[in-house]
């Protein structure tokens, strides 16, 4: 332990100048001590070498730098003996290996760099094809309907309300693109108020030519409002009664015409259904022009349908598990039954409960339905069909009709999607005032009837 104390305090008052000859002799006493003594002097030593290299080596160098500095400082300490040429020879193979590294990760990040641009250079070139093919395919008229609308423009309207008109009647699809192709035409201002005959398959240039020609024979028009829980019949005989079209061809077109709304996928025909489109004719006030083409009307009563019915709504519908259809017919039958909303409401919660309860209340037993046969379907039907008339009538027919006894209005569908929680399996009505009463069981249902006076009091 003495010899130990010695040699550090003489490498501690070695001159600066003479550390390197010290150095060397430190190693070789090292080399001739015993192992714990050596351990020891080793440690010392790399602690005051340790101290002078952070002392000397620039803030930026790393320690493996540092390790690499000592072992180069070691190696030439120790000779040209035979464990000096192993090692030598080993650290030039971890600096090689060290340099083949960094090689690679040089190419890696390189070749990430260039398989990036390579993928932005792609992207953009398949979004500019896109874009390039969409807006051709906008100012030809491609994959478009060729079916005539009259498209009517007002006086005075700019080229921005013109292009907003023909995309709400379908004959564009990007109002954008028509202003900006209108005015590197130079056709702004150029434009004829009036009705003009169009349709989607045209071109830009076609479209901006026709509304640059002279308005077809300027047209009257008349404002009609259809009520909620007007029946299709009824509201197709309104509009020929104002004049803007006959209600027979109309109803046909209505029910076998097709305009591309989302809504129109979900209604579905059935050889029970007898109007497939009863329901779907929005309660609404609607602008016309006189003898207007059937399917001119028929496309604005479905356009207005589908705006009104919002996507909220659908969501709400697949929470109850219903389809359009369903919630449609039950709306109908709600809205035939009651006239405000909190009536509707409570309604549409005995019905909801009835259809969840079928082996207990297989029948809704709706009187509006039993009416719609006998006053609709029995009276137009080319060929009679029992087993339609069965299947409407909820008081023979099991759960919902196939399809809807009016056409609803917003209150009566937001009823339908949105009931009361109530455990009501009857109602009825006082047909002199209008007040409703609700109930659990059978017998206070007849209790109710009695004071709906329906029925004569048994103990009178």
């Amino acid at each position: 332990m003495d010899e130990k104390k010695d040699n550090v305090t003489e490498f501690a008052d070695t001159p600066e100048e003479d550390k390197e000859t010290e150095k060397t002799s430190e190693v070789a006493d090292r080399s001739s001590a015993d192992t714990s003594a050596a351990d020891t002097s080793v440690a010392d030593t790399s602690v005051a070498d340790t101290s002078a290299d952070n002392k000397s080596a620039p803030d930026n160098e790393t320690d493996d730098s540092a390790a690499e500095d000592d072992e180069d400082i070691y190696d030439d300490e120790e000779g040209d003996g035979e464990e000096d040429e192993d090692a030598e020879a080993e650290r030039l193979e971890i600096k090689e290996k060290r340099r083949k590294d960094k090689r690679k990760k040089k190419t890696h990040g390189r070749l990430i760099f260039a398989l990036i641009m390579v993928t932005l250079v792609i992207s953009l070139a398949v979004l500019g094809a896109v874009a390039v093919i969409t807006v051709s395919s906008e100012i030809l008229g491609m994959g478009r309907s060729d079916t005539e609308f009259s498209v009517e423009i007002p006086e005075n309207s700019g080229t921005e309300a013109i292009a907003n008109i023909l995309h709400s009647e379908g004959i564009i699809e990007r109002p954008v693109i028509f202003r900006i192709y209108s005015k590197l035409k130079g056709a702004d201002g150029t434009y004829i108020a009036g009705s003009h005959k169009l349709n989607p398959n045209m071109t830009y240039g076609d479209i901006i030519e026709a509304l640059q020609k002279d308005a077809i024979n300027p047209r009257e028009f008349v404002n009609i409002t259809f009520p909620e829980g007007i029946r299709l019949i009824d509201a197709a005989q309104k509009l020929e009664d104002a004049g803007v079209c006959d209600a027979d061809e109309f109803v046909r077109v209505f029910n076998s015409t097709t305009f591309g709304f989302d809504f129109e996928k979900q209604v579905k025909s059935s050889s029970k259904k007898f109007y497939k489109m009863e329901g779907y004719f929005f309660p609404d006030t609607y602008q016309f022009y006189l003898e207007e083409d059937p399917k001119n009307v028929a496309k604005k009563v479905c356009k207005n349908f589908e705006y009104k019915v919002t996507p909220d709504m659908y969501g709400r519908m697949e929470d109850l598990g219903m389809t359009l259809d369903e919630t449609i017919t039950l709306a109908s039958i709600v809205q035939a039954e009651a006239s405000s909303s909190i009536d509707m409401k409570l309604v549409s919660s005995v019905f909801h409960n009835r259809l969840n309860n079928p082996d207990q209340f297989p029948l809704l037993q709706s009187d509006p339905t039993t009416n719609y046969v006998e006053e609709v379907i029995k009276p137009n039907l080319e060929i009679y069909s029992q087993s339609m008339c069965d299947a409407y009538d909820t008081y023979k027919g099991g759960g919902l009709p196939p399809g809807a006894i009016c056409n609803p209005g917003i209150e009566a569908i937001q009823a339908v999607l949105y009931p009361r929680e109530t455990d009501y399996y009857y109602f009825c009505s006082d047909l002199d005032t209008g007040e409703f009463f609700f109930a659990t069981t059978l017998d206070e249902h007849e209790a109710n009837l009695v004071k709906a006076h329906l029925v004569a009091d048994s103990d009178e």
